[in-house]
């Protein structure tokens, strides 16, 4: 296959709001030796693209100023290192740090899977970065086992359907808040036992009657992407020995209602974790921990990629709008190639 020297990619006038991003040309990416260059089929698109937009979240020193961090699509080149695990005309998607936002995307070979058999190139540019993102918190730092009891914020978002449906596939019990009445129904659709609209005021007692219904002393993890308003109430609904991991603070960064007594008392782990700026060894044995323990449940439908709404590259502002406006139940993806 024949690869050009430049490409059309999302690209970025300012900093700012969504009309400040813009279909531009670029060059295409050199790959390493342990690298992969994909040619972009479709992109999942994030909340921390929208920060990034607005100058709040930069790439990690040495990463393209491309937005993107998901992609699916198929390998064109592959590095002299990476011919031990892939080959041209495989289809792949892809974790990145930043790039996928192009025709054309370079990722290292530790961090390309393939896709499971029977999902679209539509479907699979939304498994990475939230599936990954869910399974890091909920696996490999949560310690998720069956009979938990898992209270997963934001549910309808795309790192909470994904998280949602792992710790079902794990064998907990899973709670969720959300901020309409559609949203409960779709949380419920994909496996959800008990579900709160937070619009409709307070829930720790709420929450606390139903761990209690079940003889338990509160939840075992809470997984968390609110931030500031939810300190308070998080402590309350923890149970002993619980695990308390924060991916994201989008209420605000501020703890002022941490109380360490409670975690104390509870012996409460209290976690805070990022993907993109992790190191690529421990991405790759991220990875490779999602493929033993997880990937399979695409096959045999216990793990779904829920696309909320696809759009052509040239409508990225409407969908970073889209997630700015807290409509997102599933994932958002923007297609560049035409799925065959």
């Amino acid at each position: 296959m024949s690869i050009p020297e430049k490409m059309r990619a999302v690209l970025l006038k300012d900093f700012g709001d969504c009309d400040n991003l813009y279909i531009g040309e670029t060059n295409v990416p050199e790959i390493k030796d342990d690298e992969v260059l994909v040619k972009v089929h479709a992109f999942g698109v994030n909340r921390a693209d929208t920060l990034q937009r607005k100058g709040l979240y930069p790439p990690p020193p040495g990463v393209t100023d491309i937005i993107g961090l998901e992609a699916s699509g198929e390998i064109v080149r592959v590095g002299n290192e990476a011919k031990e695990k892939w080959n041209d005309g495989d289809k792949v998607m892809v974790l990145v740090a930043g790039g996928g936002y192009a025709e054309y995307v370079a990722a290292h070979m530790g961090c390309v899977m393939k896709i499971p058999e029977g999902i679209s190139m539509v479907d699979a540019a939304g498994i990475p970065e939230t599936f990954l993102t869910a399974f890091q918190g909920l696996k490999l730092i949560g310690n998720i086992k069956k009979g938990d009891m898992v209270l997963i914020h934001a549910g309808a978002s795309g790192v909470g359907t994904a998280a949602i449906q792992l710790a079902k596939f794990f064998g907990a019990k899973v709670a969720t808040t959300v901020g309409t009445n559609e949203k409960i129904a779709y949380c419920k659709r994909i496996g959800a036992d008990k579900i709160i609209n937070y619009k409709h005021g307070p829930w720790v007692k709420t929450l606390q009657e139903y761990t209690r219904g079940l003889n338990r002393d509160g939840f075992d993890i809470v997984y968390d992407s609110v931030g500031k308003d939810y300190v308070e109430a998080n402590q309350e609904v923890l149970g002993i020995d619980s695990r308390w991991i924060v991916y994201s603070c989008q209420s605000g960064p501020e703890a002022d209602k941490l109380s360490l007594s409670t975690l104390i008392r509870k012996r409460i782990t209290l976690s805070g974790t990022v993907l993109r700026a992790r190191p690529i060894d421990y991405k790759t044995n991220l990875v490779k921990h999602f493929q033993d323990e997880a990937i399979n449940g695409f096959l045999d439908g216990k793990l779904t990629a829920i696309t909320d709404k696809a759009w052509p590259m040239e409508n990225i502002a409407e969908a970073h709008k889209y997630m700015e406006d807290n409509l997102t139940m599933g994932k958002l993806v923007i297609t560049v190639v035409r799925d065959k």
